[in-house]
Parts: structure tokens; C-alpha cells; sequence
């Protein structure tokens, strides 16, 4: 019984010793990363910064938090943020943030509330902590600009996560439930005020190959360049309006080369929308429905149109027809 008793008290110094290192790592690694971006010129404020959760946890808690990206003029500003982690499993970590937080961009403050808004991140065990698998998960969302606009959404869900035999290729999906875009962006696109105040659903699911892996170095310094991107499923939903998009595309120098399958119902109405809001001049909107049009109409039905994006030499065709320059995909 002594023996046994002995050996309990011994695990349980070791367990605490592992923790007070664990935790003191922690807490060093997250100054570290703040006084590196401090060197690079970032401003890196807050109140407190403390590790609990002894035995099974690491809870890092950062409060009164602000950090500004001088390259971009991104600011970001929270009562607080966390980063939860299983003391057995320091790998995997779950973000949370706080119901209100601030995010200041050259164009304006935006301010974010939600109900709830948490993430879970599972980096590789090495030191280059590559990318695994990710998911941000939000319900109850509103975003208010000093602009004088406002958008919600009853719930997102966004997945990525490092393709199975692949080092730098990754599966990204995301769904938004109810989005409501607010009365200016309706006006924007809608000025008839036709459609209705919200979009059903969005949904982009896909795969997109980089020139190096996701990884710490991406996080600190630049974003590798998009090689490849596979649309397997892109759909919105508003009110009559339908859309549906997949394809294949290399990308090169930002630019795709490739091409995107494309179906929509209520297609007309598209065009009009877009001319509404200065996406496509009234001529060229003409040129194309007159093409669609017969396009539609071989197809056995003129409200629903099935057609092909074409992106080359930096251009966008759609079927033969020329509509404009192609898109940049970069990662922000």
C-alpha cells in the first residue's frame, strides 16, 4: 500500500512538473510571436496575459487586445481572446473569441457581435506547426460598418483541411445559413427592390493547391501563391435566383487558365442586377444576353441558362463571348 501511495504522489509531482513546463511554454511561445511582430513594426497591446487550467488544460487568456498590421492597416480589437488546448494534446487548439470585437480596415470600422464564435486548430506535430485541419464555426453573427451598412447571418461554418497524400493541397468548404446583406447592399445590387431581404444560403466547397504548405512561416510572412483550384460545388440562393458553378482551373501569376461550369436560373434577372450595380456596362450586358439567349433556347429552356466560363491570357469568356478581365485568386 505505501509503495502504491508513493507511486501516486510520484506521478502526480511529475504530472504538475509537465504542466508548469507545459504552461510556461505556452505563455512564451504566445510572447514570442507578439514581440516578433512588434519587431516587424505591428502595434501589440494588451492588459493581461495569463495560463490556467492545471491539470488537464492549457487555457491561455489574453485580455484588452490589439494588434495592427502596419502593412495593411488592419487592426483588430477584443475584450478578450482565448486559446484552449488538452494538456495531453498540445497540437490541437480551440479559439474563442468574445461576442463583440472590432476590426478597423482604411475603408472603415467594422463591428462584429455574435451569439457564439469559436475554432478548432490541428497543427502537425513538428516545429513548422503545418496545417492540418481547421473549422471556425459562428451563430448568431452581425456586422456593422462605420460605412453605414450592416449584414447578419444566422449561422457559418467554415472547414479546411490538409488533402489526404498531399503536402500542400487543401479541402476548403463553406456554408452560411440566412445571410441578410442589409438594406444598402440590396439597394446596390437591387434598386427595383425585387428579391427578397434574404440570401437562403451560400455555399463554396473547394480544392485548392498552393506552392508551399500552410504553416507558420505563411502565418508570419507571405501567403504562398495558388497553383491550382478545383470548384467542386459553388451555390446561392436568392429568392428566385439560383446559382451553380464547378470547374477546373491552373493559376498562373494570380490569373486562372481553365474553365468553370456555370448554371443559373432567373439568369436575366442576373444580368440586370449587375448591370444595377455597375458590374457590367448596359452594351455589353445587351451583347451577352443576346448570346445566352440563343444558348439558353438551344437548351430547351430560356429562364435557365447552362453555359462555360473560359479564363484565358487573362481574359473571361463566356461561351465565345468576351466579358471582361479574368479574376485574381490569391490567398488575403
Amino acid at each position: 500500500m505505501r509503495k502504491l501511495i508513493t507511486l501516486i504522489i510520484v506521478a502526480a509531482l511529475a504530472w504538475s512538473g509537465y504542466w508548469f513546463v507545459g504552461s510556461t511554454g505556452h505563455k512564451a511561445a504566445l510572447t514570442e510571436w507578439m514581440d516578433d511582430r512588434r519587431s516587424e513594426g505591428w502595434q501589440v497591446d494588451y492588459a493581461d496575459h495569463v495560463v490556467r487550467g492545471f491539470p488537464n488544460r492549457f487555457d491561455t487568456t489574453l485580455t484588452d487586445l490589439r494588434l495592427t498590421d502596419p502593412e495593411t492597416g488592419i487592426s483588430w480589437q477584443a475584450p478578450f481572446f482565448q486559446l484552449l488546448s488538452l494538456s495531453y494534446k498540445p497540437n490541437h487548439l480551440i479559439a474563442v473569441w468574445p461576442n463583440e470585437q472590432v476590426i478597423a480596415t482604411p475603408q472603415g470600422k467594422l463591428s462584429v457581435t455574435s451569439n457564439d464564435m469559436r475554432a478548432s486548430l490541428v497543427v502537425k506535430p513538428s516545429t513548422a506547426l503545418e496545417l492540418d485541419r481547421a473549422n471556425v464555426e459562428m451563430a448568431g453573427a452581425s456586422v456593422t460598418s462605420t460605412e453605414g451598412w450592416t449584414a447578419s447571418f444566422d449561422t457559418l461554418n467554415a472547414a479546411i483541411r490538409n488533402t489526404p497524400a498531399t503536402s500542400s493541397t487543401y479541402d476548403v468548404v463553406v456554408d452560411i445559413a440566412t445571410l441578410l446583406p442589409g438594406e444598402r447592399f440590396r439597394k446596390l445590387i437591387d434598386q427595383g427592390g425585387t428579391l427578397p431581404d434574404q440570401i437562403e444560403a451560400l455555399r463554396v466547397d473547394i480544392q485548392a493547391a498552393l506552392a508551399s504548405p500552410l504553416n507558420r512561416r505563411a502565418l508570419e510572412t507571405r501567403r504562398p501563391d495558388v497553383t491550382a483550384l478545383t470548384v467542386n460545388d459553388i451555390r446561392a440562393t436568392w429568392g428566385e435566383l439560383d446559382l451553380r458553378a464547378k470547374g477546373q482551373m491552373d493559376v498562373v501569376e494570380t490569373r486562372p487558365e481553365g474553365e468553370l461550369a456555370i448554371t443559373a436560373k432567373n439568369w436575366r434577372d442576373m444580368l440586370a442586377l449587375a448591370v444595377q450595380a455597375g458590374a457590367l456596362d448596359a452594351g455589353s450586358a445587351s451583347a451577352v444576353e443576346l448570346g445566352l439567349g440563343f444558348l439558353a433556347s438551344a437548351a430547351g429552356n430560356a429562364n435557365a441558362l447552362d453555359a462555360t466560363l473560359k479564363f484565358a491570357n487573362g481574359a473571361t469568356f463566356l461561351g465565345p463571348l468576351p466579358i471582361g478581365p479574368s479574376p485574381e485568386i490569391r490567398l488575403p
